[in-house]
């Protein structure tokens, strides 16, 4: 099982990620790999180019994001995680249309950004201005990272239930991602403990290895961590060349040994090719409103932030044995767990797939029996009297709807026309819907088509795979109300 990159930025993070998705599923592609996962900054936006980019090339494709965090696991009183902001420079031109207060650092609590905030005059309507200001603001002014990463249809599901709820509750580019909103959409997640902005390596930076120790188990007790591969937080090892870089490694496979957590190796992957760090750079200057002669400390130090081999990955120090052969063997047991991972990782986004509402029936009922109800008292309605060929049509008909599991697009149907006839909305079924009887027992059309001898399979037959096409025109002037409703 060859190695899967499982920490991945494209473009779609903004202003941070270099290549787009073709050009890093080309260069994943050549290099072997099985897998690559997407962990775009605070958002989904990219997935669905990526996950099509990714299986042209046969590879399989991993769902995720890179979320960053307003507030630490664990008690944070030495402020190691969420380093206090700093001011704000003021601008002495609209300092005298200011409070005083503008410029302090915000809490959490204020549902406002908690980085620094440019100096602003008010808005129209005096509003606060509440944009993220990045301006050289440095990632360790930013809150902790942590990757999440869909393992199924429900993980995915619980990505998008994150994402929506932080993004609701922030303001513009700034979703407020918390502990408290994280724990209650775990479902089918994979956690991984982050690059060196997330909590635990920022920790252990610090020398606190005891916080350290207590978010990694508050986040394997959160996400479950059973087993070698079986759980679903690991903790994230990852080496740049840095001069710290071994040390680091070093004290996370110790922590990892202490507490019997599973580990992978990623590269946090910002560009696809080695050359792509000139790029990247430019991209920073731009985000901090710097050139690049004055870009200093918030440059990436390294050139490592690439996608690479397995072979490339086994070659750093940590896999040369050169930190112990403890270390050694955790990072290539790192590399094998990434192609374990991908191979767990399966997420169908159904392009091709419709999901209609479902239709509340009166207890005691199905939505087949709903329907045959009102199809057989409509047609008693229609027809004086009921022949023959009126009841073997509608008999077919509802046979086949139910074969193909029509019932609840045909009960939604017909609401929509009940509720315009109830409110006198103009309304009126057209089209093929037209051949059918159903249609037209159910007051979606007007055309009898046992009269006027249409044919019904032309409408639906048991082997059309595409969902029938009920047209229905609604008054231009009251249109607005069908759609509300």
């Amino acid at each position: 099982m060859a190695y899967a990159e499982l920490h991945c930025h494209t473009n779609f993070s903004f202003l941070d990620g270099a290549s787009s998705a073709d050009d890093l599923a080309d260069r994943a592609a050549a290099l072997g790999l099985t897998g690559l996962a997407i962990a775009d900054h605070q958002g989904l936006y990219g997935v669905v180019r990526f996950a099509e980019a990714v299986r042209e090339r046969d590879l399989r494709p991993i769902l995720g994001v890179e979320i960053e965090l307003l507030d630490a696991a664990v008690p944070d009183p030495r402020s190691i995680v969420l380093p206090r902001p700093r001011r704000a420079p003021r601008d002495r031109r609209v300092a005298a249309t200011q409070t005083s207060a503008a410029s302090e650092p915000l809490a959490p609590s204020d549902g406002l950004p908690v980085r620094p905030v440019p100096t602003r005059t008010r808005l129209p309507g005096h509003r606060p201005a509440v944009k993220e200001d990045y301006r050289g603001v440095g990632d360790g002014q930013r809150g902790p990272h942590l990757v999440l990463l869909a393992r199924n249809d429900a993980g995915y599901r619980s990505l998008c239930r994150l994402v929506s709820r932080a993004n609701l509750a922030g303001t513009k580019a700034v979703p407020r991602f918390t502990h408290e909103l994280l724990a209650a959409d775990v479902e089918g997640l994979i956690a991984l403990s982050g690059c060196r902005d997330g909590e635990i390596a920022r920790r252990l930076a610090a020398g606190d290895r005891p916080g350290a120790r207590e978010v990694a188990r508050r986040y394997a007790q959160l996400f479950g961590s059973v087993g070698r591969h079986g759980g679903g937080f690991h903790l994230e090892l990852e080496h740049h060349l840095r001069a710290e870089d071994d040390w680091l490694v070093g004290e996370t496979v110790a922590l990892a040994d202490e507490l019997g957590l599973p580990v992978v190796v990623t590269n946090d992957v910002h560009y696809a090719e080695a050359d792509g760090r000139e790029l990247h750079d430019v991209l920073t200057a731009i985000r901090h409103g710097r050139t690049l002669d004055t870009l200093a400390d918030l440059r990436r130090p390294d050139a490592e932030s690439y996608l690479k081999s397995e072979a490339e990955l086994l070659a750093l120090p940590p896999g040369e044995e050169s930190l112990g052969a403890r270390v050694a063997a955790r990072w290539r047991e790192g590399i094998e767990a990434t192609a374990w991972l991908a191979q767990s990782c399966s997420v169908d986004l159904g392009f091709e797939r419709y999901r209609f509402p479902g239709f509340e029936v009166p207890s005691g009922e199905t939505p087949f029996s709903q329907l045959s109800q009102l199809c057989w008292d409509g047609a008693r309605r229609r027809y004086h009297p009921l022949t023959s060929s009126v009841v073997r049509q509608l008999a077919h008909e509802l046979d086949v709807i139910e074969q193909t599991g029509l019932s609840e697009f045909f009960l939604i149907c017909w609401d929509l026309m009940r509720f315009a006839k109830s409110r006198g909305i103009p309304a009126q079924g057209r089209g093929s819907a037209a051949d059918s009887i159903v249609a037209y027992v159910l007051g979606i059309t007007r055309v009898d088509p046992i009269r006027h001898d249409l044919l019904f399979e032309r409408f639906i037959n048991e082997g059309r795979t595409s969902y029938p096409d009920v047209d229905i025109d609604f008054s231009s002037e009251r249109r607005e109300e069908v759609i509300q409703y």
